[in-house]
């Protein structure tokens, strides 16, 4: 009769198990990565080239909205460039292929002028592969696409 009770309790704690897994540790790697997509995001605001050099690897590679590849110095003279008011990160997921290697996804507003003058006021869906790197998380592939409206 004990063993059956034990076993009970186990049976009705499993959701409960499986719904603390699904949620990111405090202080994880998940919370780490979104916190650095924060940044990311806050880097536009603030021409902040050297925040963007500590996020993205030496080798990172984008796929821009329009299909284009964009490299890692193409990124930071982007920034540098660009005059963003807006420019928010929202619906983060983190999903973590092993303790190295994450995939995080979410959207991105922007609102501003871009590098070449142009104006911007838009929402991209976007999907960033990290890989830890000696003790830091380094973006080594960005996808954005833009979300119609």
């Amino acid at each position: 009769m004990r063993r059956v009770a034990h076993l009970l309790a186990l049976l009705l704690s499993l959701p409960a198990l499986a719904l603390a897994q699904t949620k990111p540790a405090s202080g994880g790697p998940e919370q780490a990565l979104m916190d650095i997509e924060h940044r990311w995001a806050e880097t536009a605001l603030k021409g902040d080239v050297a925040t963007l050099e500590t996020i993205l690897a030496a080798n990172w590679t984008g796929v821009n909205p329009e299909g284009a590849l964009d490299t890692r110095s193409q990124a930071i003279e982007r920034t540098k460039t660009s005059k963003f008011t807006k420019s928010e990160v929202s619906g983060m997921k983190v999903m973590l292929l092993n303790p190295t290697t994450a995939v995080v996804t979410g959207t991105w507003t922007g609102i501003g002028t871009g590098s070449k003058g142009e104006k911007i006021d838009t929402s991209e869906r976007w999907t960033d592969v990290f890989v830890n790197q000696g003790g830091a998380w380094k973006c080594v592939a960005s996808q954005s696409t833009t979300i119609k409206k």
